[in-house]
């Protein structure tokens, strides 16, 4: 038994309470059934828009065209599920203070956040047409950053990929890079909260989870900890990746959308993206 095993397995007992069932799974992989800006689509969002100003709630019945197609789009086409989402992402921008009403100091730390490049958006897809994201939390801090900060920066990031149509109709991919992560990187309550409140609020869908090279201390304790709290149908969406086989991670992202430090070819230029990201707040 390693010195930090006694501690992993304390820590991922605070995982425990894990709600995943709201997460937004594309267990089918399947294409999306309209064209983006179709006669379809169209009437789709006539027939959302219907069931918005049915439920009377005001935020949602004024919000713009496209965050309404975003929503019909996350959500297969499904008008009730779309106008539901959509009043959920309403709201929780508004909670989070992501509608422009946040205070000085939680913006600060969103741009310090944004700075730290833990979470990438590659600007990359994958052959079904999925943006790719990758998340390295050997630049996450909890003492420094809360769960609530998390949360800010992953519906951020999250939001500003979805301006991509593509990334609307068909998913995203996430790839968490483990290289280098420790005990001191893991905080339970980040998970929680992602999980259990702003991924399902989100109007995207998880295509695939990737997660690559997880130490032992991770990989065999705190991970399979994790796992057994997850949904079925997220835990059919995961792919693990070890160390000694990083071709394996070819099988799922093709080479030039990986960064340089997962031995990819990718030639993105990570400070300037942070900048981009920070200098497009409206908060």
């Amino acid at each position: 038994m390693s010195n930090d095993e006694p501690s992993a397995r304390k820590l991922a007992s605070q995982f425990k309470g894990l709600d995943t069932s709201g997460v937004e799974v594309d267990e089918e992989q399947e294409a999306p059934r309209m064209e983006a800006n179709s006669a379809e689509e169209a009437e789709a969002l006539v027939q959302m828009e219907a069931l918005v100003k049915e439920s009377g709630d005001a935020d949602a019945i004024g919000a713009d065209k496209e965050t309404k197609l975003l929503c019909l789009r996350g959500r297969k086409y499904v008008p009730e599920a779309g106008a539901k989402v959509l009043s959920q992402l309403l709201a929780l921008k508004k909670e989070l203070g992501l509608d422009g009403s946040m205070g000085a100091e939680a913006a600060e730390l969103l741009r310090a956040n944004l700075r730290t490049k833990k979470l990438l958006a590659t600007g990359q897809k994958d052959a079904e047409g999925r943006l790719i994201l990758c998340l390295r939390l050997r630049f996450h801090d909890p003492k420094i950053f809360k769960p609530i900060d998390m949360a800010r920066l992953v519906m951020t990031v999250v939001m500003s990929a979805l301006k991509d149509t593509d990334a609307q109709r068909f998913g995203i991919v996430m790839i968490g890079d483990m290289s280098g992560i420790g005990l001191k990187n893991i905080d339970p309550g980040v998970p929680k909260l992602l999980m259990g409140k702003i991924l399902p609020c989100l109007p995207v869908r998880i295509g695939r989870m990737c997660i690559f090279n997880p130490p032992w201390i991770v990989g065999h304790i705190i991970l399979p900890i994790l796992f057994s709290f997850m949904s079925k149908k997220l835990k059919g969406r995961i792919a693990l990746v070890k160390t000694s086989e990083p071709a394996k991670l070819l099988q799922y992202v093709p080479q030039t959308a990986l960064p340089k430090s997962l031995d990819g070819t990718l030639g993105l230029d990570e400070d300037a993206w942070a900048e981009k990201m920070v200098s497009e707040l409206t908060v």
